[in-house]
């Protein structure tokens, strides 16, 4: 990279935050957490190391910031960001959500996600969104299908936690036949489930 590419693009980072952002998000979503440091991604973005640190602070509140792009991307992918939905839409949630350019995504989530759990202080605003936010999510969801509210807790814990293990199993094994078929069984599980809250008949299953 010359000197006088880099320098147009300090310049054009002075005013354009933004778009200094996504440079970062795509860097750390190629690069990944385990080397990242802030002085090498500066200078592969094109700022000075002071600019970096100008923008974002520290590289925890560097990744928070990454994260909430990246989550906000995979919600407006999966139709989340319109708050209307149900827990018929889980299957069309997972099938929108598991593409395959998106994984490189929830790779580098649950990246963060390991880093939290060991810097819980340093990272207590990805931890309040990745857990208590989806947790209310799912909750509100199964509280419209008319689900008790003392079960609402234990049923969305159990829904947010199938769906990251079964996430995480896909990256580690890329076995997706097997991992949509586990969730296809999920979700039918659910919808008895839900049947028993309503008093819904199952459907009779021929002979």
């Amino acid at each position: 990279m010359s000197a006088q590419h880099v320098d147009g693009r300090r310049l054009r980072y002075q005013h354009r935050r933004p778009e200094l952002l996504d440079a970062v998000v795509n860097y750390v979503l190629a690069h990944g957490l385990a080397n990242l440091a802030m002085r090498p991604l500066a200078e592969a973005v094109g700022v000075s190391h002071g600019a970096l640190l100008h923008h974002f602070g520290t590289k925890e509140a560097l990744l928070i910031e990454v994260t909430d792009v990246l989550r906000q991307r995979l919600a407006d992918a999966a139709g989340l960001a319109d708050s209307s939905g149900s827990l018929a839409d889980l299957g069309s949630w997972w099938r929108r959500s598991m593409t395959a350019d998106r994984l490189p995504v929830y790779r580098l989530l649950f990246e963060v996600y390991a880093q939290a759990t060991r810097e819980p202080e340093r990272y207590e605003r990805f931890l309040q969104q990745a857990m208590h936010d989806a947790l209310g999510l799912v909750q509100r969801l199964v509280l419209a299908e008319g689900c008790p509210g003392e079960q609402a807790p234990m049923v969305a814990s159990m829904i947010v936690a199938q769906a990251r293990g079964l996430q995480l199993d896909l990256l580690a094994t890329n076995d997706r036949e097997r991992v949509d078929h586990a969730f296809s069984v999920f979700i039918g599980l659910i919808d008895r489930l839900r049947q028993s809250w309503t008093g819904e008949q199952p459907p009779t299953q021929p002979r």
